[in-house]
């Protein structure tokens, strides 16, 4: 945020520049006045500027956030949709092993693994039911 840092260093220096003439502009003749004003003119043009930029700068930045966040949620979707579609090839390659059809060591362990973990379900899932129908 070294972009407002700065903007707010050039307001307060501003505000010291507002400060000095307005000081200077008391007591002054009428010829002196009008050029106390005149800076005073030139003065509310630059805080306009500066307050311009500086509302620039914030747009820009929430602005600049916004996309960020944006693209940061995009990337969570797509990354979800990767471990779906990694979801769907693990079960077409379990049911391929399963038929036989394909043939892999690595793939044949995970496929037993698998297999031991679907009995183990049906145990726990008949445990269940015998103690409902208790």
């Amino acid at each position: 945020m070294g972009a407002f840092e700065q903007w707010g260093r050039k307001l307060d220096d501003l505000l010291e520049r507002a400060k000095v003439v307005a000081q200077g502009g008391a007591g002054k003749t009428a010829k002196e006045a009008k050029e106390w004003g005149s800076k005073l003119t030139e003065l509310g043009e630059v805080l306009k500027k500066t307050a311009q930029e500086g509302v620039e700068k914030f747009a820009q930045g929430t602005q600049d956030l916004t996309q960020s966040a944006k693209l940061r949620i995009e990337v969570r979707q797509i990354k979800a949709e990767i471990g779906k579609k990694f979801q769907q090839m693990g079960k077409q390659c379990y049911e391929l092993l399963l038929k036989k059809v394909i043939e892999n060591e690595t793939l044949k362990k995970l496929e037993e693994e698998i297999t031991a973990l679907k009995r183990k379900i049906e145990e726990k899932e008949e445990q269940i039911k015998k103690l409902r129908e208790e």
